[in-house]
């Protein structure tokens, strides 16, 4: 790996990003040893704010901390992505609910265009499979921050972060338009103010399932 310069990042929010940007795209590979020592030569610090960088992915679950020993990149398992899944599927659910109840015009159209963004990114070539990673996230976090109960929405931010990778491992150009044509119907569904749309928005998690390796 190539030594720090000016350039690169020293804070903790710098360095937690590059790190959690490297686990989620799988440079950083499961199981493997995060180093102190060669991260703060790396970045041209102290030690102290690659610590604090690696408290918060701890505490993300994206790597995990074993003691006499240090932090390594978490595995996590298609049936630890499952039970995700499974959960997430209840929770998007009962968001959708509130939504009808919640979503202004404004909040619908801040959606649409955020779909719309997500059309044009799968439509590239090659696709940004990241960017369109982290829009995917954006607009379910959308869906849950529009209901208004922070629960749900600390609830959902704690299990999130946890599939990242796992998403982009499941994704593809034919899974990432498949995916897209239900987000537009759920947002849809949303402006028809259609309680049946709750029971496709817990299934748009659900059917995931079916297309882990």
């Amino acid at each position: 790996m190539k030594a720090a310069n000016a350039r690169e990042p020293q804070s903790v929010d710098d360095i937690h990003a590059m790190l959690r940007k490297r686990i989620l795209e799988e440079e950083y590979y499961p199981g493997q040893k995060l180093s102190e020592n060669a991260l703060a030569h790396e970045f041209g610090c102290s030690r102290t704010p690659v610590r604090e960088a690696l408290k918060r992915l701890e505490s993300e679950r994206l790597i995990e901390v074993k003691p006499q020993s240090g932090a390594y990149v978490k595995a996590v398992t298609s049936i630890e992505y499952t039970d995700l899944l499974e959960v997430r599927a209840y929770l998007e659910g009962l968001a959708y609910r509130l939504d009808l109840e919640k979503a202004t015009d404004a909040d619908l159209s801040a959606m649409e265009k955020l779909v719309g963004r997500m059309d044009r990114a799968i439509e590239a070539s090659p696709i940004d499979m990241q960017g369109y990673a982290d829009m995917h996230y954006q607009f379910h976090h959308m869906l849950v921050s529009i209901a208004g109960n922070e629960l749900l929405l600390r609830t959902f931010e704690g299990l999130n972060l946890r599939s990242s990778h796992m998403f982009l491992r499941s994704m593809n150009a034919e899974s990432a338009a498949r995916t897209q044509e239900e987000h537009h119907r759920i947002v849809n569904d949303l402006r028809a103010r259609d309680p049946k749309g709750e029971k496709f928005a817990i299934g748009h998690l659900w059917r995931k399932k079916m297309f882990l390796s």
